[in-house]
C-alpha cells in the first residue's frame, strides 16, 4: 500500500481494502503534550492521589482532562474540501452495491 498522503492538513486520508481512515497523528500528539503539561501542574494532586483513591477519583480526573484535550483538527475551507475529496473517492472505491449504511435504517 503506497504512502498515506497528507491532505494539506492535520490529517492524513488513508485506505485499507475494506475501509478509508483518517489519520489524525498530530492531534493525538499535541494532546499528549497538553495532557503532560496538565498532569505536571494543574492536576497534579489529583493524579498522585489515583492510587490511593476509589475508581471514582479516576473517573472524575479522566472526565476533567477529556475536558480540556482537544477533540476536533481544525482544517481551513481548502483543507476540508481536500479532505472531502479524498474521503469520497475512497469511499466510493470501497462502496459495495446494495451496502447499506447500518445507522441510517
Amino acid at each position: 500500500m503506497p504512502d498515506p498522503k497528507p491532505a494539506r492538513g492535520p490529517l492524513y486520508v488513508e485506505a485499507t481494502p475494506l475501509l478509508v481512515t483518517l489519520d489524525a497523528s498530530p492531534l493525538v500528539s499535541a494532546n499528549v503534550h497538553d495532557l503532560l503539561n496538565l498532569l505536571q501542574d494543574e492536576f497534579l494532586d489529583a493524579f498522585m492521589e489515583l492510587d490511593t483513591a476509589d475508581g471514582l477519583a479516576f473517573e472524575e480526573l479522566h472526565a476533567k482532562l477529556v475536558a480540556r484535550l482537544a477533540t476536533k483538527v481544525a482544517l481551513t475551507g481548502r483543507q476540508a474540501v481536500t479532505v472531502a475529496a479524498q474521503l469520497d473517492r475512497l469511499g466510493q472505491e470501497r462502496s459495495i452495491p446494495g451496502q447499506q449504511d447500518r445507522r441510517a435504517s
